[in-house]
C-alpha cells in the first residue's frame, strides 16, 4: 500500500519552485543532515505567509515541545490535498531560533493560489494558503485589508473572525501586533482575558501598567500568547500578511535612534532590551532583514499596475518626540530638524513615489499623518507625524511639487476610525493625499478612556460602554477641519478594493469586543468611501 507521501509524489510532484532558509545559515545550521527530523512537537503558533511578490513568498511556523536542533518538512502545492506539490524542503531549526521554521520561496507563478504545510515525523501543521501578487503588466483589481493594535487583554478578536472570512489578496498589519506592556486585567474590570507575561515595573511606572516584557524569552512568549487566539491564527492561515512594527513590539513610544529610547530612566529602556525585542520579532514573523541592512523593514511591494505599496518604518530611525510628548500647545523646540523616517528612508520613499507607474501609491503608515488638535490649539501628543513637522513637510511638499497623484495613506496606531485629507503646512496648506485610519482590533480607543483635551480639560470615557457624544465629535472635527469622518468608540479593521480607476475603502466596525460576536455596525457613506483617479479631496 502506498503511503500518503508516496501517493503525493506519484501524483506528479515537481520542484519548479526554489526554497531558501537563510536564517539557518546565520545559526550555523548549514545542513539539515546536522539536524535530525523532528519526531514530535506541535505547531501551536499556527502558520503565517508574508511579503508576497509575483513569484515569491515567505513562510513561517514554529515547533513547540521540541529540544535541540531538528528539521521539519515544508511542502507547497497548487491544491489543498497536496496532489500537486511544487516544492518540498526540509527546514532546520534550533533553540536559538525558538524552533521557528522560516523559508523564502521563489519561482512561483504570479497571481496563483498556493497551499502549504509543515510536518514532523508524527504531526502536521494546519494547511495554509496564500496568493502570489499580480504580474507587473496586470490591470486586475487588488483586494486587501489593513489592521493594527490588538491588545490581547482588552477585548476579543471579533474583527479577526470577520476578516478571516473575507476574500483578500493579502492583509497588512500596521504595527502593535503585540503589547510588551499589560495594561488591563480582569480584576480592574477592563480586561476580558489575562496576559501574565513579564515583570512588574518599578514605581511610579507601576501605576500605568501591570507587567512588561523585558527579556528575549518574554517577548517570544508574547507572540505565542497572542497566537493562542484561533481567530488570529485563521487570518494568518488564509492570507499572506505584510508586517510592520510600531512601538509596542518593543516599548510604548520609544524612539529607536536614541540611546535611551527618548524615555525616562524608570521606563527601563535599554539597547539590550530593544535588541531582544527585535530578535524576537524576526524569529516570530515571516520577515527577513537585508544582509546589507540587518534590521531594515521599509520596502515596496507591487501588485500589477493597480497598487504600489510602500511600507515605512517610523520607529527605528526616529529621534525623541518634542514637548515631552504631552497634550500641550507646541513648545519652543517643536519645529526643529528631527529625524522621523531619517533621510535614507525619506529619499527611498520619495524615489518610489516619483518613479511609480501604479494607479494608486499606497503608503503603509504606522502613525497618523493628519494632525490631531484638541482644545486651545493643543496637539494630542507628538508621537505621530505631527511631532516631526519638518520631515512631514518634506514628504508632502515633494508629493505636491512633483505632481504625484492618487497617493493614499493607510494608517493604524491611534485606535480610532478616521478619514480625511492630508494637507501641507500642518493642515492649512494644499491637499496632496487621502488618509484612512483603520481603528484598532481591540486596543483601548479614545471613547473608552478619560480623554485629555488640552488646557486641563478631560472628556470622560467609558470602557464598558463607550458612547462619545456627537457634539464632541463635531467639536473635534471643527478643530481638525481636514477630517471627514471619525468614530472614537468602536473597533475593527479596514478593507480595500482598488482598481485602475477607483479606490474603495470600507471601515469595518464591530458592535462590541467585550463579548464574542461578529455583529457589525451598519454600513454608512461616511465609513465606506470610494475615491476616483485624480480626486483631490474627500471633504464635502
Amino acid at each position: 500500500m502506498q503511503t500518503r507521501r508516496q501517493f503525493v509524489t506519484a501524483a506528479g510532484a515537481w520542484t519548479g519552485a526554489a526554497v531558501f532558509a537563510p536564517q539557518t545559515l546565520a545559526q550555523g545550521l548549514t545542513s539539515v543532515r546536522r539536524a535530525p527530523r523532528a519526531k514530535g512537537g506541535k505547531f501551536t503558533d499556527g502558520i503565517i505567509s508574508g511579503d508576497v511578490t509575483p513569484n515569491g513568498v515567505t513562510l513561517w511556523s514554529r515547533l513547540d515541545g521540541i529540544d535541540g536542533a531538528v528539521h521539519a518538512e515544508l511542502e507547497i502545492a497548487t491544491d489543498s490535498t497536496f496532489r500537486h506539490v511544487v516544492a518540498r524542503k526540509n527546514i532546520a531549526t534550533n533553540k536559538a531560533l525558538n524552533h521557528a521554521l522560516k523559508a523564502r520561496v521563489e519561482k512561483l507563478k504570479p497571481h496563483e493560489q498556493y497551499f502549504y504545510r509543515f510536518s514532523t515525523g508524527s504531526t502536521e501543521s494546519k494547511v495554509g494558503r496564500f496568493r502570489t501578487a499580480l504580474p507587473a503588466d496586470s490591470n486586475q483589481p487588488v483586494h486587501f485589508a489593513f489592521w493594527s493594535c490588538q491588545d490581547f487583554t482588552h477585548g476579543y478578536y471579533n474583527a479577526h473572525q470577520v476578516m478571516a472570512k473575507g476574500d483578500y489578496d493579502f492583509v497588512i498589519c500596521l504595527g502593535d501586533y503585540i503589547y510588551a506592556e499589560t495594561y488591563h486585567t480582569i480584576a480592574d474590570g477592563t480586561a476580558v482575558r489575562e496576559d501574565k507575561i513579564g515583570t512588574a515595573p518599578p514605581a511610579p511606572e507601576n501605576t500605568n501598567h501591570f507587567l512588561e516584557a523585558i527579556t528575549y524569552q518574554q517577548y517570544l512568549d508574547k507572540y505565542s500568547l497572542y497566537r493562542s487566539d484561533p481567530n488570529l491564527r485563521n487570518v494568518h492561515q488564509n492570507f499572506a500578511t505584510i508586517m510592520l512594527w510600531d512601538d509596542h513590539e518593543v516599548q510604548d513610544n520609544y524612539a529607536g535612534a536614541e540611546a535611551d529610547g527618548g524615555l525616562a530612566p524608570q521606563k527601563r529602556y535599554s539597547n539590550a532590551r530593544k535588541a531582544a525585542a527585535y530578535k524576537a520579532y524576526f524569529n516570530s514573523m515571516p520577515a527577513y532583514a537585508s544582509p546589507t541592512a540587518p534590521k531594515r523593514q521599509y520596502r515596496t511591494l507591487n501588485f500589477g499596475k493597480t497598487v504600489e505599496l510602500i511600507a515605512m518604518d517610523q520607529r527605528q530611525y526616529r529621534k525623541n518626540q518634542p514637548c515631552d510628548d504631552g497634550v500641550v500647545v507646541p513648545c519652543a523646540d517643536f519645529n526643529q530638524p528631527r529625524d522621523f523616517l531619517g533621510q535614507p528612508q525619506m529619499k527611498y520613499v520619495q524615489n518610489q513615489l516619483k518613479s511609480s507607474k501604479a494607479a494608486w501609491k499606497v503608503l503603509a503608515n504606522e502613525v497618523m499623518i493628519m494632525p490631531t488638535e484638541v482644545l486651545g490649539g493643543a496637539f494630542f501628543g507628538f508621537d505621530s507625524w505631527q511631532g516631526y513637522p519638518q520631515e512631514r513637510e518634506q514628504l508632502l511638499t515633494f508629493i505636491r511639487d512633483n505632481k504625484i497623484q492618487d497617493v493614499v495613506f493607510v494608517t493604524g496606531d491611534i485606535h480610532t476610525f478616521i478619514t480625511g485629507d492630508v494637507k501641507t503646512a500642518m493642515g492649512t496648506g494644499d491637499t496632496v493625499a487621502i488618509e484612512f485610519v483603520g481603528g484598532s482590533i481591540t486596543s483601548q480607543g479614545l471613547g473608552e478612556i478619560d480623554l485629555p483635551a488640552g488646557g486641563g480639560v478631560v472628556i470622560p470615557g467609558n470602557d464598558k460602554n463607550p458612547m462619545t457624544s456627537p457634539a464632541i465629535i463635531k467639536a473635534l472635527q471643527q478643530a481638525n477641519p481636514w477630517v471627514h469622518s471619525a468614530d472614537t468608540d468602536h473597533h475593527g479593521f479596514a478593507e480595500v478594493t482598488a482598481t485602475t480607476q477607483s479606490f474603495s475603502c470600507k471601515l469595518v466596525r464591530m458592535a462590541t469586543i467585550k463579548q464574542k460576536s461578529t455583529q457589525l455596525l451598519p454600513d454608512t457613506p461616511d465609513f465606506n468611501i470610494t475615491l476616483q483617479r485624480g480626486q483631490k479631496s474627500i471633504l464635502a
